[in-house]
């Protein structure tokens, strides 16, 4: 390990648990995070490697990182963290934050979903405290569909409007607000498509 990787190792504490849930519509639906809910309370925590919590009960991932000291952005981590873990079933969760001054620094998520339809897919989530609306974050879900690209546009994302294409072979829809849908061509006859959203 080179120094340098040794240093970024060392800056970043990984906490595996076990996450909630995931729905397929995270992945095919232009309905975005922001959409959802709007005034969260903030966050109760308890430990971290919990099982699923009860209905209304802060997500487990919000568990997580409240007990490692992430306060300021706890409501909107349990807004994305509810929206990414929604339905579905989910696998594991990692968390990669700062050694120190945690409350005043970015924090990520990085997680492995599923369910029937999509036997597995990542998602992952960035938080930023201190930006003009109390918590900035953008989150990513990536997920593989057998098919062209421009197949998979029109059967799962049909209703999106087309935007501008990143080079030539990335296809981008528009889902509305900050919300854009990337179509990336997988082999001979398979596209990934990857959800960002800015909130």
């Amino acid at each position: 390990m080179t120094p340098s990787r040794r240093r970024r190792h060392r800056s970043f504490r990984w906490q595996a648990g076990f996450a909630g849930l995931l729905s397929a519509g995270l992945l095919v639906s232009p309905v975005g995070a922001a959409d959802d809910q709007e005034g969260l309370p903030n966050a109760s925590v308890t430990d971290t490697a919990l099982p699923p919590p009860a209905n209304g009960a802060a997500n487990v991932i919000t568990q997580a990182a409240v007990a490692s000291g992430v306060l300021a952005c706890a409501a909107r981590v349990d807004q994305v963290a509810k929206f990414l873990t929604a339905g579905g079933t989910a696998n594991n969760f990692l968390l990669f934050l700062p050694a120190v001054a945690r409350d005043q620094h970015i924090v990520s998520t990085s997680v492995e979903v599923g369910n029937k339809e999509v036997p597995v897919a990542y998602a992952s989530a960035d938080f930023a405290p201190g930006m003009a609306n109390g918590c900035g974050a953008i989150y990513e879900s990536v997920v593989y569909w057998p098919g062209k690209c421009t197949e998979i546009a029109a059967k799962q994302f049909g209703g999106l409007r087309k935007g501008p294409n990143l080079g030539k072979f990335i296809l981008s829809l528009d889902a509305g607000g900050g919300a854009r849908i990337f179509l990336m061509p997988a082999g001979n006859a398979g596209c990934v498509a990857i959800k960002k959203e800015l909130l």
